[in-house]
């Protein structure tokens, strides 16, 4: 989930806004033409904020194009709509529906303008052949955040797995100004790897995090195994080959050992985002920031708040990118491993993708 603090405008800026968005083509469905790729991505805007609007910007379009505008006094809702599998919240105040060009980095920008409120976040997206997507805006406080979802039907289900995104911005277009260049990184000294490794150590978050009482071990035993198995015999109804069985505890002991390192991954995931941001601060700043409480001897970083906060958003999205990434390895394994076996012919609640 990506996060941002709302700033508080101009009265001025909610008739500059409008008057903008309808000279840009905002109403009714803006200046974006749908992906017409038979396999084209799918993606859902569902906006839960006043006068929210998505625009898209690729290599060649740096100055982006609009898709509608959502829940605003003046103008009909975008009625964009692509025919997705998934339907939409039960509770989704306003959305729109639009086709990207699958393999293709874009980015996405959201903004919405509340009273005297403006917040808006983007974030870079490639989207994958035939598949479809839901971005969730809304605005809680004085915070905007934005959910990526992957949607899928599975078994007359609807499924909605969150995605991790990066909000870097898209290189092609750094002359827009949206979006910030890139940080231009510093060249690696043995000296500036010690003080970023200090810096990163010394986070209270990852002090919190890597506490050995909280790592999470392997915790199914053979007995356990077996009492699983014998469920889905029993669950199954008719035999299988021994080899079926051995791959299915296979699996099974291969789920849980890739569950107990997943803390170990996502810290690794914020400490390579943590390291990359720290490679553009230049060596004074990360003296003062790596410096240690000479009293107390203790580790501890003066980072400043706002990067600490935003390396603990970091974390959370990684965390659930990683749950939901071991949950698919495992879900794949084993549909293939039904589809070896053709179990999925005999049954209807089979392991499928």
């Amino acid at each position: 989930m990506l996060v941002a603090s709302v700033l508080r405008s101009f009265p001025a800026l909610f008739s500059s806004v409008f008057t903008a968005c309808l000279l840009a083509g905002c109403a009714p469905v803006g200046t974006y033409q749908d992906a017409t790729e038979a396999d084209a991505a799918k993606l859902r805007f569902v906006a839960s904020t006043d006068n929210a609007t998505v625009s898209y910007f690729d290599a060649e379009h740096c100055d982006g194009l609009t898709t509608g505008i959502l829940n605003n006094l003046f103008l009909a809702d975008s009625p964009r709509r692509v025919g997705m599998s998934v339907a939409p919240p039960e509770k989704a105040r306003g959305y729109l529906e639009i086709k990207l060009t699958p393999e293709k980095d874009v980015y996405l920008h959201i903004n919405t303008q509340s009273g005297y409120l403006v917040c808006g976040l983007g974030f870079n997206f490639k989207p994958q052949r035939g598949t479809e997507y839901e971005v969730a805006f809304s605005l809680t406080g004085n915070e905007c955040s934005t959910l990526v979802q992957r949607l899928q039907r599975i078994d007359g289900k609807d499924v909605r797995t969150p995605l991790m995104v990066d909000s870097g911005g898209p290189p092609a277009c750094s002359r827009n100004p949206i979006s910030s260049k890139p940080p231009q990184l510093l060249p690696d000294t043995p000296e500036r790897t010690a003080l970023m490794d200090r810096i990163i150590d010394g986070s209270a978050m990852f002090i919190a995090q890597t506490d050995p009482k909280k790592q999470p071990e392997a915790k199914l035993s053979s007995e356990a195994l077996d009492v699983l198995i014998s469920e889905r015999k029993a669950k199954l109804g008719f035999s299988m080959p021994d080899d079926y069985w051995a791959l299915y505890r296979q699996n099974l002991i291969k789920f849980d050992e890739d569950n107990s390192t997943k803390m170990t991954q996502v810290l690794q995931r914020t400490s390579d985002e943590y390291r990359k941001f720290l490679r553009s601060v230049d060596d004074k700043k990360l003296k003062e920031w790596a410096r240690v409480d000479d009293t107390s001897g203790k580790r501890g970083n003066a980072v400043p708040v706002e990067q600490e906060k935003s390396m603990i958003v970091f974390y959370f999205q990684a965390s659930k990118a990683v749950t939901f990434e071991t949950i698919n390895k495992h879900v794949e394994r084993m549909a293939k491993m039904d589809s070896q076996y053709d179990v999925c012919s005999r049954l209807d609640d089979c392991w499928k993708r």
